[in-house]
């Protein structure tokens, strides 16, 4: 059942869906993986919003003490709230699970999620200390 999985798109009951994809290294032949993939609501992306903003918000706050700084910290904090805010508001679509087998190690294991979907990005093996690329199939990177 795992191998038809991996070969195409299917739902899951929460609403999310599966997408095949390979992790690659240098020196090591590319091993498939799965990514798990949710669309949340507008309410849960203005949450997310929120909360993005909310940190540098909380930075640009503390920044208020520091002498001299808070003259050029505190505007670029809040700006980059905003900014931070918007990303996060216009992700659609949003990894919440990445599973597979490291290609260098051979570990099976979940990697660290919760980007927006790109057809290319970096993750890093907790178990090797190596920098893999995961790549979507070509065919589900172009939708």
């Amino acid at each position: 059942m795992a191998e038809s999985g991996a070969q195409e798109a299917r739902a899951t009951q929460e609403g999310s869906i599966d997408l095949p994809a390979s992790l690659s290294v240098f020196g090591a032949e590319p091993s498939p993986i799965l990514v798990t993939v949710t669309r949340p609501s507008p309410g849960k992306r203005l949450a997310r919003a929120a909360r993005g903003a909310g940190i540098f918000w909380a930075v640009a706050a503390g920044c208020v003490f520091l002498p001299g700084l808070h003259f050029v910290l505190v505007p670029t904090f809040l700006l980059a709230g905003v900014v931070a805010g918007m990303r996060h508001l216009r992700d659609t679509e949003v990894t919440s699970r990445v599973h597979g087998v490291c290609p260098r190690c051979g570990h099976e294991q979940d990697f660290a999620a919760g980007n927006r979907l790109t057809p290319t990005w970096s993750l890093d093996c907790p178990t090797c200390h190596n920098t893999l690329t995961l790549t979507l199939s070509p065919k589900k990177a172009a939708a």
